[in-house]
């Protein structure tokens, strides 16, 4: 494999599906692996954390795409997740998979370049949000208002997440330590009310749409 040829790995059990992500995303440069259908040997194969990023469906026919999710991400708060929602609308599905903090989300009806877009940023150990669904995660105030709460530096960092950049590459940019950035993400997060660090950045981004 390349080493500009991210592996991602389809974790979706409808087949039409998956053969036409595969298609588009072997076209894209990635190397393609696809899970069992069985919710059980996707499940390990997701531990196995032989892919670069992995592109889970939350719908199945078969088992439950969040809890697969979920197990994935309790097996390791680093895991390289981004899920597929069929709908933006602020319902249980996506907010289910919001709550996960999962560093991707999609929506099965996004462009090509927006799935590749998630898909290489989440690969490279960045955060990526949806657009069209960035803006139903900000409830309540606007979102400039909420990110006129934050300090500078507050704002800084989760400018850079919302860029795509990592904890690492973030501390690297700005000179500071690794648990800074962390503690900057936490505290911001926790006065914009966003559950995850993936919904403050979607914040901050909206709040730049906001004020143009």
């Amino acid at each position: 494999m390349e080493a500009n040829q991210p592996e991602v790995l389809i974790v979706n059990d409808h087949l039409a599906v998956r053969r036409g992500l595969e298609l588009l995303l072997r076209e894209a440069g990635f190397a393609v692996t696809v899970a069992a259908d069985d919710p059980h040997q996707a499940h390990a194969e997701l531990l196995k954390a032989r892919h670069d990023v992995a592109l889970v469906e939350i719908r199945r026919r078969v088992g439950s795409g969040i809890a697969l999710a979920r197990s994935a991400l309790l097996g390791s708060e680093d895991a390289r997740l981004v899920l597929c929602t069929t709908s933006a609308r602020p319902t249980g599905p996506l907010l289910a998979a919001t709550g996960l903090g999962a560093p991707g989300l999609v929506l099965t009806s996004s462009t090509v370049d927006t799935l590749v877009e998630a898909l290489r940023t989440v690969a490279g150990g960045g955060s990526f949000i949806d657009p069209a669904v960035a803006e139903v995660l900000v409830e309540g105030a606007g979102a400039a208002q909420r990110v006129s709460r934050l300090s500078p530096r507050e704002r800084e960092v989760l400018g850079l997440l919302a860029d795509g950049l990592q904890g690492p590459e973030i501390a690297e940019r700005l000179f500071l330590s690794l648990e800074t950035v962390r503690t900057h993400i936490r505290n911001a997060a926790g006065k914009l009310g966003a559950r995850t660090r993936v919904q403050a950045a979607a914040i901050v981004a909206c709040a730049r749409d906001e004020e143009g």
